[in-house]
């Protein structure tokens, strides 16, 4: 009877239900008999079938008495999956865990991609607001709107509603401690009209407010203009203070009146604003105001599409440039804020997202294989259930229902670990371009369903398969497996390999879009600046006043700092390198002809003081540098780097000719030496023709300092800005870092991609692995008999550890083969994010081979050395 009582248990799973109870009451009574009666096993469970036919007609009665449904079924078939995979916690940690690990990546990524591409813009109506670029007619990419375009775009473009122009700038003011330097925006009233926002307090500015000058630039005479604080400056600089409406702050030598207080998280698009000034832009001379780095916002008209707008710009454009030669080479591109907001991004993103659905798709590969082996050991289970009268679906729904436990562990699990791993790549992304507005990454409702109908889809897609798989079996024969190793049929072990196959697949092509990344990465390493980054530190100044008040406050501050006993050279250039600021324009020789095409002969252009290319670093080739006789009221005089000699001035020595460009205040500027390429626009970018003019003549606004020192460079900060300070209370100084930290941001972004696909990457090898180790591991377990018989015949421990290994390495090879195949065709999105390196390098595919042979062979051999030692008097009694 107790024999009977333990396999009705496990039928019933349950005790302290009381239909259960009335269930086991009627077959243990029918059992009981027929084990009286004498009948052998096979003949009782026929007989106890035969009582539960009978069983069936109370069962359905009393469902239809108790009001039971499939909903409560299935939260009955959950409560027994529970108890099942608590009582094998080994396998349950190992399920579980692998899901945990594919649903967290891909939630962790999905955080991002909602953010980016998914979440709402906070703009009211925000799928008509765009940005406008323009772009060469003859040439790749986009740039910036000049103002001189952006006048008649909006004085004439039907499309928008409102149109403006905005460039972020730094602006010079008073803090509580002193001389501080914030971010403005320059922009036209409209900005705010564009993105429907109004101000919390007061009201924002208007066109005319714009027009004086003299307040945002500083100049002789100054001024008083008005400004909008942003929210955040608001609350840090007067304390939310109602009453700041009406207040004058110092802005530059001039001042402004605040006239309001924008609402808390309102920004144009990702950069952080504290006051917004009004543009000084006449439409008489809009060239005055700057040149081709303005960014531009408009809103569509109700009814008006993106294409309608396009087409009306490209008419526009072709209008203006018949109009005017100096727009003739240039047209518009009209994108919608999301796109101009992602731009580059979305590739990433979505590759992202593809990696890690593959990481997903290895880890669901696993668990079908778990689930599927774990059936197998269950088919006397399931073939007593059938025998009992359950049919092949009410089989396959209850192993449904485990792994949808499995899954429900997972994605809990899954959930936290994604939730901590985006955290954890905010951290990571923000010295790197980052994936949209790193503000907004966080978990909301999106991604939490997000995470709940991954897991239930990895549940039902990768629950099901091998649910069906193990519920196909011939009952009597697996009734009389009962106490004995279940066997495989040829399907189960082709699926089973199949999946293996798949998994090793899956993680060749990510293992070879990380080592082309990581190949990247080391290429960028190697790559040579021209210019010695270390114990050098820089900091930013926006100096303010005309040319000769600007042209005498650096050299007044080059002065004192040269004097610091830490400093050993100092100099100022308007844009670092790798910044990826630059100006350019065409020039020609003076004594040649002067070309038909101006774009025949463009140079870039950078403005230097004394001390600059010996601060950092770059060799003066031929020559001399600027010196403190090259002021402004002498003659100009100009350095180019090698690449200008090379293209412009091959066969001839360039020192003493004069150029005349068409850059501030043009007029014929003698070469007086020659300097090194650097890397200035990036470090994939390669060294282009340059200019450099003398800072001292031809004085800009931005500028940074550059110092050399002879100690750690940020010891010396704070005595850099007390003499700037000794010589102009009121000029801030900001952005104080050393040039290395300049260069490790400029690795940022392809360090960030080679980080996270090398770290799937290895989880998809690390998964695929177990998967691998898992399939021989059973294999072995299975033959553990026939492989007792082998070497009571005389088979060698080498002949059966030679074999098991060789079916480990058929199944990788396969995988090798597939993901190889597989990573040649896919691997062509990324070549986008290469640089000195081949979407097809054969170093990469073959040190890929190389590694996963390695795993495989350690993979495959734990459990083949496990079937080596084989007792073969154990294994024959094995059964």
């Amino acid at each position: 009877m107790s024999s009977w009582r333990r396999l009705l248990e496990r039928f019933t799973g349950r005790a302290d239900n009381e239909l259960d109870r009335e269930l086991r009451a009627h077959l243990e009574a029918e059992a009981e008999e027929q084990r009286e009666a004498g009948l052998p096993p096979d003949e009782a469970c026929y007989a106890a079938r035969r009582a539960f036919g009978n069983v069936t007609v109370i069962k359905e009665d009393t469902r239809a008495m108790w009001g039971w449904n499939s909903l409560e079924r299935l939260g009955q078939d959950l409560r027994y999956a529970f108890r099942v995979l608590r009582r094998n916690p080994g396998f349950t940690a190992v399920a579980v865990l692998s899901l945990a690990l594919g649903i967290g990546a891909n939630t962790a990524i999905f955080t991002f991609v909602n953010a980016a591409l998914l979440k709402p813009l906070p703009y009211p109506h925000a799928d008509r607001i765009v940005a406008l670029l323009q772009r060469p007619l003859q040439g790749p990419g986009t740039t910036p709107v000049h103002p001189r375009s952006f006048v008649p775009w909006h004085d004439r473009a039907q499309s928008f509603e409102a149109l403006a122009i905005a460039q972020a700038i730094p602006v010079n003011t008073q803090g509580i401690d002193g001389a501080d330097q914030v971010s403005g925006l320059w922009t036209t009233s409209e900005l705010f009209r564009v993105f429907g926002v109004q101000p919390s307090l007061g009201r924002v500015f208007a066109d005319p407010e714009g027009f004086n000058r003299s307040a945002v630039r500083g100049e002789a005479a100054p001024g008083t203009s008005v400004v909008v604080l942003s929210h955040g400056y608001w609350q840090r600089r007067f304390g939310s203070d109602p009453t700041v409406l009406g207040k004058t702050i110092p802005i530059g030598r001039g001042s402004a009146v605040v006239v309001g207080v924008m609402p808390a998280g309102f920004r144009v698009g990702t950069p952080h604003v504290d006051l917004y000034l009004p543009i000084p832009l006449d439409r008489n001379k809009p060239d005055a105001i700057g040149s081709r780095a303005f960014q531009c916002y408009g809103r569509l008209r109700p009814g008006v599409t993106l294409e309608a707008a396009r087409a009306e710009m490209a008419v526009l454009a072709d209008q203006i440039g018949r109009q005017e030669a100096i727009e003739k080479d240039w047209g518009v591109v009209v994108l919608s804020l999301r796109d101009y907001l992602v731009r580059d991004n979305r590739l990433v993103l979505l590759i992202l997202l593809g990696v890690v659905a593959f990481v997903l798709l290895i880890a669901c590969a696993n668990l079908a294989g778990l689930l599927l082996t774990r059936g197998v050991g269950r088919r006397s289970e399931l073939a007593l259930r059938a025998s009992l009268g359950a049919s092949r679906g009410r089989l396959v729904q209850q192993l449904v229902a485990e792994s949808v436990a499995l899954s429900t562990m997972g994605g809990a699990l899954g959930l936290f670990l994604g939730s901590w791993a985006s955290r954890a790549l905010v951290f990571l992304a923000q010295d790197a371009v980052t994936f949209g507005q790193l503000a907004d990454v966080r978990f909301d409702a999106r991604v939490l369903a997000f995470t709940v109908a991954l897991s239930f889809l990895t549940a039902i897609v990768f629950g099901l398969a091998p649910a069906w798989q193990t519920s196909r079996f011939e009952l009597q024969a697996a009734l009389k497996e009962h106490g004995r190793s279940p066997g495989d049929s040829r399907s189960q072990r082709r699926f089973r390999a199949a999946l293996v196959v798949g998994e090793v697949a899956l993680a060749v092509v990510l293992l070879v879009g990380a080592g082309l990344l990581l190949r990247t990465f080391s290429r960028l390493l190697e790559v040579k600046l021209g210019f010695q980054p270390e114990q050098v530190l820089t900091m930013r100044m926006f100096v303010t006043g005309d040319a000769v008040r600007r042209s005498s406050l650096v050299e007044s501050v080059l002065d004192r700092v040269e004097t610091l006993p830490e400093v050993r050279t100092v100099g100022t250039i308007q844009f670092l390198p790798l910044a990826g600021f630059t100006n350019n324009g065409p020039f020609h020789i003076v004594g040649r002809p002067v070309p038909a095409d101006p774009k025949s002969m463009e140079s870039d252009v950078s403005t230097v003081s004394r001390g600059y290319f010996a601060a950092m670093g770059i060799p003066v080739l031929r020559g001399r540098p600027f010196e403190r006789q090259d002021r402004m009221d002498s003659p100009r005089v100009a350095l180019v780097n090698q690449s200008f000699v090379n293209k412009y001035c091959p066969n001839e020595d360039p020192i003493g000719q004069r150029i005349i460009g068409d850059w501030a205040n043009p007029r014929p500027t003698e070469i007086i030496g020659v300097v090194g390429d650097i890397r200035h626009n990036g470090l994939t970018a390669e060294p282009q023709p340059t200019v450099f003019l003398a800072q001292a003549q031809v004085p800009g606004y931005i500028t940074y300092l550059v110092v050399r020192t002879a100690a750690v460079p940020r010891k010396i900060a704070a005595a850099i800005r007390r003499e700037v300070q000794q010589v102009d209370p009121t000029q801030a100084v900001t952005a104080v870092q050393p040039m290395e930290q300049y260069i490790s941001a400029a690795l940022a972004r392809p360090r960030l991609y080679a980080v996270l696909l090398g770290t799937f990457a290895s989880l998809a090898l690390l998964l695929a692995a177990v998967g691998l180790y898992g399939l021989i591991a059973y294999a072995v377990s299975r033959r553990t008999h026939e492989i007792g018989i082998r070497m009571a015949l005389g088979a060698q421990p080498r002949d059966v550890l030679r074999s098991t290994l060789w079916q480990g390495a058929i199944l990788a090879l396969a995988g090798l083969v597939l993901g190889t195949m597989g990573a040649i065709a896919l691997t062509r999105f990324v070549a986008s994010l290469l640089y000195g390196v081949s979407a097809s390098d054969p170093a990469t595919y073959t040190g890929v081979a190389a590694l996963l042979g390695g795993v495989a062979l350690i993979a495959a051999y734990v459990p083949a050395r496990r079937a080596s030692r084989v007792d073969p008097m154990v294994a024959l009694r094995y059964e």
